[in-house]
């Protein structure tokens, strides 16, 4: 049943694999204004996860600027809008475009403004890539713990003898906590080896095996789940590579594959990997399960201590994984 899913009425959901790779795409846009029924909806930008990077904003929102949408940007990555502020700025958006960037930061923020539920409680269209997709679950494989995307981190990340190679090496992903809106644990740029030499894939296999109680959703870079209501499609991006091999299989010759989305499990009994190719539509009730439990990530408070929300403007150079 769907209420077992937490569904709520009139569910739309853009999730992409990437945030500023699809959503550089005018055929991106288009896929998303085609998911509110209107010519020319308004969009709330959150780019929380970005911190508000202006260049992080302009990237995903020239497509639907192009189509003629009205932009509202909502910042409260360091800014506290009042309660009306952010409940009318909610409730005048046809869509809603989280950002791509630093996963939990942004629905920590969210939830400490009391902005998850505004958002969750909306009828717009729930859209946005790589952190923006990762919001709509019940949680995602994140790097959050990438030093490069903290905003005003103290200790030793600050260190500036530390270049960004070196940085690269210094994170390991964890299980962040998402709105819910959607059930699984959600896997972006699944066909992408991440700046610390990870293969997206190779993690999320280890990273399930840490949280076997869990489904996962694995998204390839230029692809998206498109939910509406009951129904789900796959978005894929022809002529860009992916994990999706001719025969349907899973390759990591990207560069032969397609994008697409894989069902992602780990056998109870055996600690197998079960990872089944999504098919290209069907009901989004067979596709995304409930948690049979969910453990949270020992290094949740480690990641706050290192990013921490402390209302000031980002003060670091955080451009590489923002978006």
């Amino acid at each position: 049943m769907l209420a077992a899913l937490h569904f709520v009425p009139a569910l739309r959901v853009y999730a992409a694999g990437s945030g500023h790779d699809m959503f550089s795409l005018p055929q991106t846009a288009a896929e998303v204004i085609a998911l509110t029924g209107k010519a020319t909806p308004s969009v709330l930008y959150l780019g929380t996860a970005s911190y508000d990077n202006l260049a992080a904003a302009d990237a995903q929102l020239h497509g639907f600027a192009d189509s003629g949408c009205a932009i509202a940007n909502l910042s409260v990555s360091y800014l506290t809008p009042t309660n009306a502020t952010m409940r009318a700025a909610v409730a005048a958006a046809d869509i809603i475009l989280v950002s791509g960037g630093n996963t939990l930061f942004a629905t920590d923020r969210w939830r400490r403004l009391g902005l998850d539920a505004l958002v969750k409680q909306s009828d717009a269209v729930l859209a946005g890539g790589s952190a923006g997709g990762c919001a709509w679950f019940d949680g995602c494989a994140s790097d959050s713990m990438d030093p490069r995307t903290y905003k005003n981190p103290p200790g030793p990340a600050l260190d500036p003898s530390l270049n960004s190679t070196a940085l690269a090496k210094l994170w390991s992903y964890i299980r962040v906590p998402a709105l819910g809106v959607l059930p699984g644990l959600f896997c972006p740029h699944y066909d992408i080896v991440e700046s610390n030499g990870e293969l997206r894939a190779t993690m999320f296999t280890n990273h399930l095996q840490h949280h076997t109680g869990e489904y996962g959703l694995a998204i390839d870079n230029w692809a998206a789940l498109v939910v509406e209501d009951a129904a789900y499609h796959i978005a894929s991006r022809t002529g860009k590579p992916g994990s999706v091999a001719k025969d349907g299989t899973f390759t990591a010759n990207f560069s032969a594959g397609r994008p697409g989305a894989w069902s992602v499990a780990i056998d109870g009994a055996t600690g197998a990997l079960l990872r089944t190719l999504v098919p290209a539509s069907g009901r989004v009730s067979e596709l995304l399960k409930p948690a049979r439990y969910i453990a949270a990530d020992a290094m949740l408070p480690v990641a706050r201590v290192f990013n921490p929300d402390d209302g000031r403007a980002p003060t670091a150079s955080i451009t590489e994984c923002l978006y």
